[in-house]
């Protein structure tokens, strides 16, 4: 067992990592409840909180027999538009409006779950979809189908927390990425090896990590006959295209099929450390101790795989809280703008603006970069994201848009309380101002030079610091490279 923070050091500053780490950050209220909780209950409550789908129906998406008839009148349209005339447009016509109509859904889409991780009362589940959806990245720029991709985000959802060896089987035969990564092109005459090469480089093993080329062509063998009911937008196996044939895969010899093949890789004692890995880099640091990682990795091995069992032993672990995990891990994107939005305690901006700001920052859900997904850390921060970064912060907190089409058409500025952020009796004593707004924001006290800073600002515009210089102290605030730690 990893050693265990003792009671003695869970503070305020540990309840607020906690937070932000297993979720988006919290305001002052919620990292005070969770602190009181103390350690053990604080993490139970944060890993075994359920919520509600009905509280976050998903947009209008064009559904299977919809989605399904579409396709055969655009397939007959340009079949007789083809026959009739070939350059006779009508064909090409419909399909780009099915393009257009399907890049809207998937918008709307990006929106909701956004809004979701926004306001969500258990805030892990949304924070490990969006691991999973990176680790298993898929892509809307190849699928093309809102709805296949909102079908996986809820597989993702589902599993989250659950058995990673069912997670793996499930991603497998789900649709969106049986078409990423071409698994529904795979026939018994000629299996195609992309995702089984990924399955074993990217999602299971590591690159290189104990299989061989034959290995990857023997398990894309399993993985024929997997199709998709294109009336329902199911999973379908078509036996009579599975090669049920003898093979050889890492030492094993049968007539394997894509779940064996996943049993057989999960056995490997690397699958464990390679997940642990990436799971404790997500959530607490690049640089985990040795002694840790095997922990971690047998724990994962003794409990068969199962992912909220490890997760509380991160964040049970002293580790996870030591000085050189706090605040080292730079925000991406999305758990900059979410973050914002909960320590803020206020809305996200619209959605023009949300896609603009996704798309600037370099992190836009459901259209992953590649295969790998995203590179995190100090990728994110660049000379132009991290100005946009500053902008956007005045933008939220004062309404000033930066020169981008998404902001120019957007409803003005995000609707901030401050007035529950700073009451007039806070505002008053600049140094209580300063040391409140600082444990909301950066969740840890400002010294030496960046304090000076801050309270010369406050006594300027005092003594009574109006809404104006509020906004722009909360901008200044957010302007630093410490806003954009977590």
């Amino acid at each position: 067992m990893l050693k265990r923070l003792p009671p003695s050091q869970w503070t305020t500053v540990q309840a607020a990592h906690l937070l932000n780490r297993a979720g988006f950050g919290g305001s002052p209220a919620e990292i005070a409840a969770l602190q009181a909780f103390g350690l053990e209950k604080a993490v139970d409550h944060i890993l075994e909180g359920e919520e509600e789908d009905d509280l976050f129906p998903p947009p209008h998406l064009s559904q299977p027999p919809e989605l399904f008839e579409q396709m055969r009148a655009s397939k007959a349209a340009m079949k007789a538009a083809m026959k009739a005339a070939p350059d006779d447009p009508k064909g090409r016509e419909m399909q780009q409006m099915r393009r257009r109509e399907q890049s809207e859904q998937i918008r709307q889409l990006r929106a909701w779950w956004l809004s979701r991780m926004r306001y969500t009362p258990y805030p892990l589940r949304e924070k490990m979809t969006l691991f999973w959806h990176g680790h298993f990245a898929t892509s809307f720029e190849k699928v093309k189908v809102a709805y296949l991709m909102w079908q996986q985000n809820e597989t993702l959802r589902a599993n989250a927390l659950g058995n990673f060896r069912e997670l793996a089987k499930q991603v497998s035969k789900d649709p969106a990425m049986m078409r990423y990564l071409d698994t529904v092109q795979s026939q018994r005459s000629q299996p195609n090896e992309n995702f089984a090469r990924e399955l074993l480089e990217l999602f299971t093993l590591g690159e290189g990590v104990r299989y061989t080329e034959g290995d990857i062509q023997e398990s894309a063998r399993a993985f024929t006959g997997y199709r998709i009911d294109p009336r329902s937008m199911a999973f379908l196996f078509a036996r009579r295209q599975f090669d049920d044939s003898e093979k050889e895969f890492m030492g094993r010899k049968g007539p394997f099929d894509g779940d064996a093949i996943i049993d057989i890789i999960t056995a490997q004692p690397e699958c464990a450390a390679f997940i642990t890995r990436k799971l404790w880099n997500y959530l607490a640091s690049d640089n985990p101790s040795p002694g840790t990682l095997r922990q971690l990795a047998s724990h994962f091995r003794d409990s068969q795989f199962d992912i909220r069992s490890t997760l509380r032993e991160i964040f049970l672990s002293e580790e996870f809280y030591a000085p050189q995990t706090l605040r080292s891990q730079v925000k991406g994107p999305v758990q900059w703008l979410v973050q914002t939005a909960r320590v803020l305690e206020a809305p996200l901006p619209g959605s023009a603006a949300l896609e603009v700001s996704l798309a600037q920052m370099g992190q836009i859900p459901f259209a992953p970069p590649n295969v790998k997904g995203w590179d995190n850390g100090r990728a994110w921060i660049s000379t132009s994201t991290l100005l946009f970064r500053y902008n956007l912060a005045g933008y939220i907190v004062s309404g000033r848009s930066p020169a981008l089409d998404g902001f120019r058409k957007g409803s003005g500025p995000v609707p901030v309380p401050l007035e529950k952020i700073a009451p007039a009796a806070l505002r008053a004593d600049p140094v209580k101002l300063c040391d409140t707004l600082a444990l909301r924001l950066l969740n840890a006290p400002v010294t030496g030079a960046e304090r000076e800073k801050f309270l010369a600002f406050l006594q300027n515009h005092g003594p009574a610091i109006s809404d104006s210089a509020l906004r722009d102290f909360l901008h200044l605030m957010m302007s630093t490279p410490d806003y954009q730690l977590t």
